[in-house]
């Protein structure tokens, strides 16, 4: 049986209220010598490939790339990413983690880590990788049928939420 109205209606306040909820305890969370939340993404979004293109990463970021121009040179002037020149196109750079930037952005996630942790501190393992997987298959599920919409464009998803400490790093 298809999911019914008032079903889908009451699925999407969820989600926008895990978004607000998500984005405060983000914004809680935040080191405030450390890079921001934003910065932080586009880090573990590098980290993640290891090194890529400009042009990939603002695909993967759903960014343009005015905006990550200026996040890539920010980052850059921390000291947290490099910019190299591409072997094959010399137009494009390749960007990656530096070794400070790779252990700030470890130290963020462990401490993201340890925060779900602690507010999830009645939840049983169980629950948390339950509440996981569901996670994981909704993001999966949306993607999917966002790729099959008529006309539409290609879009760019980072790999669906599977672990709970990525919850709170967007």
């Amino acid at each position: 049986m298809p999911m019914q109205q008032e079903t889908a209606d009451d699925l999407i306040r969820k989600i926008f209220a895990l978004q607000r909820t998500l984005r405060c305890v983000t914004q809680h969370s935040a080191d405030i010598g450390g890079p921001g939340v934003a910065l932080q993404g586009v880090m573990r979004m590098i980290g993640e490939d290891g090194e890529l293109r400009a042009t990939e990463l603002a695909a993967k970021l759903g960014v343009g790339p005015a905006g990550l121009s200026r996040h890539v040179a920010e980052l850059e002037e921390l000291g947290y990413v490099r910019r190299r020149p591409h072997p094959q196109d010399r137009r494009a750079y390749l960007i990656s983690l530096t070794e400070l930037g790779e252990s700030v952005l470890r130290e963020a996630l462990k401490a993201r880590a340890v925060l779900l942790q602690e507010a999830l501190a009645a939840w049983s393992e169980d629950q948390a990788q339950l509440a996981s997987d569901t996670l994981g298959a909704l993001s999966e599920a949306l993607f999917t049928s966002i790729r099959r919409a008529p006309g539409a464009a290609e879009p760019t998803l980072e790999t669906p939420v599977s672990d709970p400490q990525e919850l709170t790093t967007k």
